[in-house]
């Protein structure tokens, strides 16, 4: 059955070559041969014509053979006269040709008997299977990967010869391998002009002495120290000399650590403003390598119409093992908010176990002093609190996700004592999920979701400070009201926060250019006195935004509206800051 296809389906005056095919050809190879015919205009003449049906011969021929078709016929001709002529190709694939026999070869020193079996049970192909030019390559990668992952680090296919047999159609291939030597983990070698001591690179160096060499070991070493964030560059590796033999007769050579190190101290602000919050500033100066033992002092500063706030962490990474951190904190703050007027002292003591770059956990303890008037008294606590968190993040970016998604929670259980009520236990609740989906294939636009949730059990509100109740409305909740507008007020119009928290937004986002985007959004939230959330009565926010794309992050202007305000609220809301809202 001969079956005809213009190449260039849709774009066929771009490409006048016409393939006929004869026999049955895959549509994968059709597919192929229509992407890679290059544009070309129509031939001016029989010989145009001509040398437009070589260039397609090529083309086609190439395709064929990297699909395992190594003896197709492909005939050329010319169609027509003049400025009327047209190349033609006709085109017989032949058979598929299949694997006869694959053989390993080594040149110089082979590896050990147990050794060579298993780098010739890495080879994925086998006789019978298509002889797929690309399958054959990639047989070289994978017995280098296998012999590399066996102890042979140098190990590398240096020839490849291939034997085909065209009435058979067939090929035999025979790969000559240099295996080079086999290596155990020797000593490691510091450098001498850095500040970092060197039992804390011990500490997250998972290399032993006199093991043998894994590849995956030591790129391993070199993802922790670059998680570490302490080098503007590093990396581990062999001696390029040997420093001595191993009982078994494997070489043995020393792990190299080249390292520079990042500049000690960076400073960084940030500044924000919404119309009901005011403009706050923000201040962070990290200082690392505080005591060469891979440290971090972080002293971040907050200035705002509505709070002043200083607070230093400590924080020890790996002190407990590589990926559990140590941290140390402590603050003071003064906020002024429509609930309350606060001034807080806290201290606490944390652990931070990072299990890779998509899960974390931490759980800690802390001890808070609050001075709290508002409500009209003036009350003080002592609160003793455990805390526990955890985070999955499989969003594909920090500041500007456009796919993947986010869960986190946190459990607080608290004890306060206050001299001027009754000493209550009580424990906080909070978690929280966020969805980023791609809406096209560049992520120019993307739908975002999140949903909020939050519980207060043990006691009343009235017996809770301030900051551990639940409040909504403002730039990170629910836009379109004002800050902590949402959920019950006392008769004064001072809001009294809650014991439960629902909310939930969606945002559509879109990048009209490299640098700007534009959003528009739906919030919605309530705060109840319930102990659980209730999704009754709740007030909802729309709005739309722009972005423009720095490389801190985007920068945010929101503008939402109360669609069921109450008289509190006013017509509108401006927020301005850095990075997406969620």
């Amino acid at each position: 059955m001969i079956l005809w296809l213009l190449a260039g389906a849709g774009r066929a005056a771009a490409y006048p070559v016409k393939i006929i095919y004869e026999g049955d050809v895959p549509e994968e190879i059709r597919d192929n041969i229509d992407s890679r015919l290059p544009d070309e205009p129509d031939a001016e003449s029989p010989l145009h014509a001509r040398r437009q049906a070589r260039r397609a011969e090529n083309i086609v021929e190439g395709i064929f053979n990297a699909f395992g078709y190594y003896d197709p016929t492909i005939e050329t001709a010319v169609v027509g006269d003049g400025e009327q002529a047209r190349p033609e190709l006709t085109v017989d694939p032949g058979a598929q040709f299949s694997v006869r026999r694959l053989e390993i070869r080594y040149d110089g020193e082979p590896p050990r008997e147990a050794d060579l079996e298993e780098a010739r049970a890495a080879i994925s192909l086998q006789p019978g299977m298509p002889a797929v030019a690309a399958e054959v390559i990639d047989q070289e990668r994978q017995i280098g990967a296998a012999l590399r992952e066996l102890g042979y680090p140098y190990a590398q296919t240096t020839q490849r010869d291939v034997i085909g047999d065209r009435d058979a159609k067939t090929i035999s291939v025979r790969y000559t391998v240099d295996a080079g030597s086999r290596v155990r983990f020797g000593r490691m070698i510091y450098p001498d002009d850095i500040r970092t001591q060197d039992r804390y690179l011990d500490r997250i160096n998972p290399l032993e002495k006199g093991e043998l060499y894994d590849p995956s070991d030591l790129a391993l070493f070199n993802s922790r120290l670059a998680e570490t964030r302490l080098f503007d560059s590093s990396l581990a590796k062999l001696t390029d000399e040997p420093v001595g033999m191993a009982e078994d007769g494997a070489e043995i050579r020393d792990v190299e650590l080249l390292l520079n190190e990042r500049k000690r101290n960076t400073l960084t602000l940030g500044a924000g403003f919404d119309t009901s919050e005011g403009f706050g500033v923000d201040a962070e100066l990290l200082r690392r390598n505080l005591t060469r033992r891979g440290d971090l002092l972080v002293a971040n500063a907050r200035i705002a119409q509505r709070e002043f706030g200083l607070n230093l962490v400590w924080r020890r990474p790996n002190e407990l093992g590589f990926g559990k951190g140590l941290s140390i904190y402590a603050g003071a703050s003064d906020e002024d908010t429509d609930a309350f007027n606060q001034q807080t002292g806290t201290l606490g003591v944390g652990v931070e176990v990072i299990e890779g770059p998509i899960f974390q956990y931490s759980y800690g303890a802390e001890a808070r002093y609050i001075r709290q008037s508002g409500e009209s008294d003036r009350r003080d606590f002592q609160v003793i609190a455990l805390n526990g968190s955890a985070r999955i993040d499989r969003a594909d970016s920090l500041l500007d996700p456009r796919k993947g998604w986010r869960a986190e929670g946190q459990l607080k259980p608290t004890y306060s004592f206050s001299p001027d009520g009754p000493d209550v236990p009580y424990v906080r609740a909070v978690a929280q999920g966020r969805l980023y989906l791609p809406l096209s294939a560049e992520g120019r636009f993307v739908a975002a979701g999140r949903l909020r949730l939050g519980t207060l059990v043990g006691t009343t509100v009235r017996n809770v400070p301030g900051d551990d109740r639940f409040y909504s409305g403002g730039g990170g909740s629910v836009r379109g009201y004002a800050f902590q507008a949402i959920g019950p007020f006392d008769a004064n119009n001072v809001p009294l926060g809650g014991r439960s928290l629902a909310e939930a937004s969606i945002e559509g986002r879109a990048r009209i250019t490299d640098r700007i985007g534009a959003v528009a959004f739906l919030d919605a939230g309530n705060v109840s006195d319930a102990e659980y959330p209730a999704f009754d009565n709740l007030r909802v926010g729309l709005g739309a935004g722009v972005r423009y794309m720095t490389p801190a992050g985007p920068l945010r202007l929101d503008v939402a509206i109360p669609l069921n305000p109450s008289d509190r609220d006013e017509a509108f809301q401006i927020y301005i800051s850095i990075g997406q809202a969620f």
